[in-house]
Formats: structure tokens, C-alpha cells, sequence
């Protein structure tokens, strides 16, 4: 068998120092898995079983091998199933050449070796909102009110500082601000699982989630292998140009990549929240953007043989800021054991004021006939001098057809007849709606269930249907919905359809029916798109109207969108809006004319980062990012943000990048001027979660001084003095 290193392979150990902190350096299967600390023995490596694991090693080959008594890899084993490796101690680089079938094709585990908990470093997101109304009443005011978000962070090592707080002001001239939150967390690397200190959430695997501030202990599957995890979405789409694709969940960026013309499929996405929908959002290189629904959930609790998730925490209910409900104190647990292989066992404990709540259940994965689970929740409580109790019988399934692209999820809930169940948010709640002599009557519920289908058809179509149905005792919380999502191309023309039903009793019917069509026009190397909008309402108002919509600036970092609705028996409307997108951050600015109303909307945001280099500026900073380094060389474009180059000194803020996963920062070398050129334009890292990770590029080489590097080297060779290509033969076996 032949090993041979590609190009790119070669490019990128070269611009590896050889001294990086006296690691070794992995490629396997000609990929490369970084630096790692490894104990080497006469020049055979010690591979762990975690480690093999990592990488992707199937498991019922991990169950045929053989380890020593230091939990090594045997030498006799490796040979048997033709695991071949190479060292070279003066390179510090190991070699390993595994068979195709001995790899599992999806796993995108990384070593924990190269995990990175970035720099010290200080950084604040801000968000100011400012809004111009005219009175449209007699009672109202005309005025200005302006609202300041503010979000800090605090990195030093492994530890993260996080605090939210509001600033705001109202057209009456009132003003004040409140805190929004503020935690104090860690990833433990050893348990797999992080701790937090302050405001959170609890997880909603088992019992509602809600907010608490307190001291919260639970297991991250983001630590784990892929393959570890339950599932996770392929999700396809197609780019008519080189064009950034992002991936949004409960109003949250969460993901972003960059694709070449053409259809894309990604695998390596896993949505940090079990529930809630995915917001695919396709952003051609002319500015032009499509965005689609895609429902999501997975089975939760499911976990792999021997695999044990679990939470403690321990704290005070948090309500909503300006919301007045008692601060009760609780404590809740949750432990999820993979018991044997496809099957789980879970069980929860919470406890509050005069409240005692328990879940347990089992669930299976039934291989090609998806995912299954089951459950009973119990809950007692004492509220308004009386002693209540109840439970909740649930059912769940979840399978993808990946041959189909389908997506299906299901539940169903069953209350007991007398059953007087509550979660201990809604008990808490329900001592508020006392003081008023309110009855929420949420110990009337009966059924509930759900029923989510999601179909991809191609590269650019996708079909979405959501149906709900409640059952309430007394007929007081009956209620039926029906969403339809329909998204398509059809020469390059945008084709999406809504339509939704709703029944209640006591309310009348509604149903709704939208229409979206949009087709680009092109005017030399600009393209702009005008499309027409119309929603039709059984009851309500129905409106129809033209917008028109695209880019400008020589990195499409413009935009403009003017939109003119008919509304039928109200006024009509006219939407005017432009957006700015620049290195240290964004700003928009719109406008509402309609009847009288004649209202204004600005808003700007961005962030601002403190580190030992000094202080940088940039768009808005998700929960993970990265601080790239270019010394003295601005204006170098990254396909990891779009519409920002680096700044004066050479530096460009990531704002997105996902934890616990490699993580390539490319360089936009086709802006280029010709004769600048880099030795490496790509970097990876491996961040942990919440992390500032620093990549720093060796400065440009002129193309000139190119050549004359390469009449170097190449004299070198001819004189003898040169073992390069020597090295590179001892690779070939």
C-alpha cells in the first residue's frame, strides 16, 4: 500500500513551527488531526481507546482490539487489522493509515488535546434601538424612545463571565435600566459537562424548562463524538454563486459556512436546542438571500450503551423582568443511562415550596424504524389550602428517512381524568393568578398532541406541515391548527407558499393563505430582485403589495428593501428600508408611511474586544468566536464573515464559530491583489465553549520576493544541501 501526502497536506505542515509546544503531529488517512500529546515508545505511539474513539474508529472494531495494561493499542493488534503507522521523531509527526471501513464517515470528533479555551479577554456587544412616532391618537404622544442592550463577557482561561443589562428611555422622558442576567460558567472537561453559577435554564428533556438563578451541573453532548449523539439533521440546499450559508434557531445564529456554486448537504451540524425550528438562510455573493423553515426536534434522553447523561441544580424560580411571581425556591435532577445497546432508562426528581415532581420513562431506538419514547410525569402539590396531585402520560417518536430526506416527529399527551398536574413553573404562576381571582385552567387539560413532517425535494424545494390538536374536560381548551410551508426555485425564480388553519372554541375559524414570488433582475454585475406578496385572512385583514430588494457596495455590504402593501378596507403602506454592514459593526435605518402614521427606526450594533494586543472592534460576537491576526495587512477578506476585512493592524473578529469542533478560518485570496500571496491561507482550531480563539497568519510575500525564495530553494537542490524531497520519499511505502 502506497501513502502519499496531497499538496495541501505538505503546504500545511510546513507552516507548522516544529517546536509547537513539543506535540505530535497526527495525519490520518491523510487527514490531519493536529497537535497532540502523545507517550511515544521507541518510536511506537500509545493509542488510547478515547482517543481511536475520537477519531472515528467504529465500535465493533474498538471490541475486537486488543490494549496493554497502560490502555495502549498493542502492537500485534495493529498489525492483525492492518492499522499501519509511521513516525518520524525529528519531525514529531505520526503517520497512521486505518482502512476505509474501519472509519465511521460521519464523525467529526476532534482530540481533546487540541480543545483551545483561547485568550484572556474582555468584550461587549451592544445593540442601541431608536424610535421616532408620530401620535396617531388623540391620547398619544408624538416623541422619541431609544432602548441600549448591553451584553459583557469576562474569558480568563477556562472560566466565562457573562452579564446582560437594558438601558432605556421613553418618549415621556422617563428613563432607567435593569439587569437582564448574569452567570458564571465552566465546561469540566473531565465529566463532559459544564457548571454554572447565576442565571440559566433548566434543560427540558424531562421537566419544562425554565429560568432559575442558582448552581446548575449537567452533561454537555456537545464534548461528545458525533457518533455518540442521537441524531442530527442533513440539511441540503443549492447556491447559484459562491455564497455564505447560516443556520438560525430561536432567533439565535448558531451556525455559518461558506459553499461554492452548486448543491450542499451539511452533516456536521448539531443544533445546541433539542426543540425549535431551524432557519436555513442562503446569502448569495450579489447580497440576495433566501431563508426556509426547517421543523426540528430530536428524541432526547435517548443515550448510547454504557452513556449516561444527567443535571443537578439547585436555585430560585427567575420570572420575567417586570413580571411580580414569587421567587420560589427548588432543586432538580435528571439522569438519562444507556442500560443496554438501543435502549435507555430516565428518571427526574424536582422539588420546590409545597411541590414534589417526578418523571420517569424508557426509550428505544428502533433502528430503520426510527426512535421511540415514553413517560409519566407526577406531580403534588399544595396551593389555595388545598392538596392537589396529578400526572401526564407522554408518548414521543422521531425517524428521518435520509433515502427520502423526511423528517418526521410526533407526541402526544395524556392527562387522567381528575388529574390536576402542573409543572412547577405553572404552579408558581398560578399563585399569582390567585391574587387577581384568575384560573388558568391548566388542570383541565385532557390531550394534547402534535405532528411535525418536513420533505426536501431536490436542492432548493422543501415541503413543512405542523398539525396541533388540545382537548381540554369542559370543552374550554379545545383547539385545532394546521401550518403548510411550501418553498421552491424554479428558474431562479423564489416560490414560497404559507397557509395555516386555526379553530378554538369560542372563536371563530381563521384561515390564512400567503403567496411570495420573487425574480431576480440583473443590471450589469448587480442583481435586484422585485417580487410580489399577498395574504388572503378568513378574518382579519388581507393586504397585497410589490417589493423590491438587493445589494450594492463593492462587497454587496448595502442593502435596500422598499415594499408598498394594499391594505384591503384599512390604509395603505410603504416600507423603506437600508442597511449598512462594516468592520466594526451594522446599521439600519427604516421608515412606515401609511395614513397619518409617519415613523422612523434606527438601530446600530456591534462589539468591542479587549485583549493583551489591544482593542478591536467588529459586528455583533456569538456565545464562541475568533480573533484573527493579520500583522499589517489590511483589507484581507475571510469567507468566515462576510462583508468585513481586517482592520489597520491587520485584525478580524469572527463572530460565529462552533465549540468542541474543528473549525477551518479561510482566506479570501481571489480579492487579492495578484502580487500579494500567503504561504498558508487557512487555519483550523478547535474552541471550547465560549471561547476566543487567536489565529494569526504569517505576513504576505510579494510575488516577487516569491521567486526569489523559489531560486533559493530550488539552487539548494541542485547543490546537494537540500534533504526535502529525501524526507518526502521516507513517506512512501
Amino acid at each position: 500500500m502506497t501513502l502519499r501526502y496531497s499538496p495541501l497536506m505538505l503546504a500545511l505542515l510546513a507552516a507548522i513551527p516544529v517546536n509547537a509546544l513539543a506535540k505530535t503531529q497526527v495525519i490520518l488517512n491523510n487527514a490531519w488531526k493536529g497537535a497532540i500529546t502523545l507517550d511515544i515508545d521507541n518510536d511506537f505511539p500509545c493509542l488510547t481507546r478515547p482517543l481511536m474513539e475520537e477519531w472515528g474508529v467504529i465500535t465493533p472494531l474498538l471490541e475486537r482490539l486488543e490494549w496493554d495494561v497502560k490502555g495502549c493499542l498493542t502492537q500485534e493488534t495493529m498489525q492483525h487489522f492492518h492499522l499501519q503507522y509511521w513516525y518520524r521523531p525529528q519531525a514529531q509527526l505520526l503517520t497512521l493509515l486505518f482502512p476505509d471501513a474501519a472509519l465511521n464517515a460521519q464523525q467529526n470528533g476532534v482530540s481533546t488535546s487540541r480543545w483551545d479555551d483561547g485568550i484572556n479577554a474582555f468584550f461587549m456587544n451592544y445593540r442601541l434601538d431608536v424610535n421616532r412616532t408620530n401620535a396617531h391618537y388623540s391620547w398619544d404622544t408624538t416623541g422619541t424612545d431609544a432602548n441600549l442592550a448591553l451584553e459583557s463577557g469576562l474569558n480568563v482561561g477556562a472560566w466565562r463571565l457573562r452579564y446582560q443589562n437594558t438601558l432605556w428611555r421613553e418618549k415621556s422622558g422617563e428613563h432607567g435600566s435593569y439587569s437582564n442576567g448574569y452567570s458564571l460558567w465552566r465546561s469540566v472537561r473531565a465529566l463532559r459537562s459544564r457548571l454554572t453559577l447565576g442565571d440559566d435554564y433548566t434543560s427540558s428533556n424531562m421537566f419544562d424548562s425554565m429560568a432559575y438563578r442558582g448552581v446548575r451541573l449537567a452533561s454537555d453532548q456537545a464534548m461528545f463524538p458525533d457518533r455518540w449523539r442521537p441524531y442530527n439533521p442533513w440539511i441540503n440546499g443549492y447556491a447559484r454563486s459562491e455564497a455564505e450559508v447560516s443556520i438560525s434557531q430561536n432567533g439565535e445564529r448558531v451556525y455559518r459556512i461558506h459553499v461554492p456554486p452548486g448543491p450542499f448537504i451539511i452533516r456536521d451540524f448539531y443544533p445546541p436546542d433539542d426543540q425549535g425550528n431551524l432557519e436555513l438562510t442562503i446569502q448569495e455573493s450579489d447580497g440576495t438571500e433566501r431563508t426556509r423553515t426547517l421543523p426540528y426536534s430530536i428524541m432526547p434522553n435517548l443515550m448510547q450503551h454504557n452513556k449516561v447523561d444527567y443535571e443537578v441544580v439547585v436555585g430560585r424560580f427567575k420570572p420575567w423582568h417586570g413580571i411580580e411571581m414569587d421567587k420560589e425556591r427548588f432543586w432538580q435532577t435528571t439522569l438519562s443511562w444507556g442500560a443496554w445497546p438501543g435502549l435507555t432508562l430516565f428518571a427526574g426528581f424536582q422539588q420546590g415550596v409545597r411541590y414534589l415532581g417526578q418523571v420517569v420513562g424508557m426509550g428505544g431506538n428502533l433502528g430503520a424504524f426510527g426512535a421511540l419514547s415514553m413517560d409519566v410525569s407526577t406531580a403534588r402539590y399544595r396551593q389555595n389550602a388545598q392538596n392537589l396531585d396529578g400526572a401526564v402520560w407522554r408518548l414521543r417518536y422521531a425517524k428521518a428517512f435520509l433515502s427520502t430526506e423526511t423528517n418526521l416527529t410526533a407526541q402526544l399527551q395524556w392527562y387522567p381524568d381528575g388529574s390536576k398536574y402542573r409543572s412547577l413553573e405553572e404552579k408558581i404562576s398560578r399563585e399569582a393568578a390567585l391574587k387577581s381571582d384568575w384560573d388558568d385552567d391548566t388542570t383541565l387539560r385532557a390531550l394534547k398532541g402534535q405532528v411535525e413532517i418536513n420533505q426536501n425535494f431536490g436542492e432548493d424545494s422543501s415541503v413543512s406541515l405542523i398539525w396541533e390538536r388540545t382537548r381540554g374536560r369542559r370543552y374550554t381548551g379545545n383547539s385545532d391548527s394546521l401550518t403548510l410551508s411550501v418553498n421552491t426555485n424554479w428558474r431562479d425564480v423564489d416560490i414560497s407558499l404559507y397557509g395555516g388553519y386555526e379553530r378554538a372554541r369560542n372563536y371563530p375559524t381563521q384561515t390564512t393563505l400567503g403567496i411570495n414570488v420573487s425574480i431576480p433582475f440583473a443590471f450589469g454585475s448587480r442583481v435586484t430582485n422585485v417580487g410580489y406578496l399577498s395574504e388572503l385572512a378568513s378574518r382579519g385583514e388581507s393586504s397585497h403589495g410589490m417589493n423590491i430588494y438587493g445589494s450594492a457596495g463593492e462587497d454587496n455590504n448595502l442593502r435596500y428593501d422598499v415594499t408598498a402593501k394594499h391594505v384591503v378596507h384599512s390604509t395603505d403602506e410603504l416600507n423603506a428600508s437600508l442597511g449598512w454592514q462594516y468592520n466594526a459593526g451594522q446599521l439600519n435605518v427604516s421608515t412606515t408611511r401609511g395614513g397619518g402614521r409617519r415613523d422612523w427606526h434606527a438601530d446600530t450594533s456591534g462589539s468591542v474586544l479587549v485583549h493583551g494586543g489591544g482593542v478591536t472592534l467588529g459586528q455583533t460576537l456569538g456565545s464562541t468566536s475568533a480573533l484573527v491576526e493579520v500583522p499589517n495587512t489590511p483589507g484581507v477578506g475571510f469567507y468566515n464573515q462576510f462583508g468585513s476585512t481586517t482592520n489597520r493592524e491587520g485584525e478580524l473578529l469572527v463572530s460565529y464559530m462552533t465549540p468542541w469542533r474543528v473549525n477551518r478560518v479561510t482566506m479570501d485570496t481571489y480579492a487579492l491583489p495578484e502580487e500579494m500571496h500567503f504561504d498558508n491561507d487557512e487555519l483550523e482550531a478547535v474552541p471550547t465553549d465560549g471561547a476566543i480563539v487567536r489565529l494569526r497568519f504569517d505576513p504576505p510575500q510579494k510575488e516577487k520576493d516569491k521567486g526569489k525564495d523559489k531560486d533559493k530553494k530550488t539552487d539548494k537542490d541542485d547543490n546537494g544541501d537540500n534533504d526535502d524531497n529525501d524526507d518526502n520519499d521516507d513517506n512512501e511505502e
